[in-house]
């Protein structure tokens, strides 16, 4: 097999990755948009658009940090993640945010994986006007959760390890 030199937990997680954009690639292609299908894909409008490679590979000489121990650097305004009307909303859009810089700047360290608040407040604003809403729920956050779920695959498998 090809990843027979490769270590295996590295060469596992690239097949899973690849596996899983085909699948996601397959799936799009073939889902009819139907009433109200343009309500749910507005999110995409409003995320930036994130470059994932066709061939996800680790990054050669990455030092994966996890991102639970860069908790000294956290932005103070990650707290509106820990509690109160949008909490949820904001880890969606947070999570998504990390995984797109780990993507674009393929560095797996705290710098790079502490995403910047400004974006994370630019998208939650973008996402309040185009649903018309004062507060954001899980529910308009949802897909956003989705996107980063497999943008934080990719970035694994990049960082080699836990994200």
């Amino acid at each position: 097999m090809w990843g027979a030199g490769m270590k295996g937990g590295v060469a596992k997680g690239a097949t899973a990755a690849a596996l899983i954009w085909a699948i996601i690639g397959v799936a799009a292609a073939e889902t009819p948009v139907g009433l109200g299908m343009e309500g749910e894909e507005a999110f995409l409008d409003v995320l930036p658009k994130v470059a994932v490679p066709a061939d996800v590979q680790p990054i050669p000489g990455a030092m994966n940090e996890p991102w639970r121990s860069c908790q000294s650097v956290w932005p103070q305004e990650y707290l509106r993640t820990q509690e109160g009307p949008e909490a949820r909303a904001y880890r969606d859009i947070y999570g998504f945010v990390r995984a797109q810089a780990v993507i674009e700047h393929q560095d797996c360290g705290c710098r790079t994986k502490v995403a910047s608040w400004a974006q994370v407040e630019d998208i939650a604003v973008r996402l309040r006007n185009s649903t018309n809403t004062s507060v954001l729920t899980w529910a308009q956050t949802k897909d956003v959760s989705d996107e980063a779920d497999k943008l934080t695959v990719v970035a694994e498998v990049m960082c080699a390890g836990p994200f």
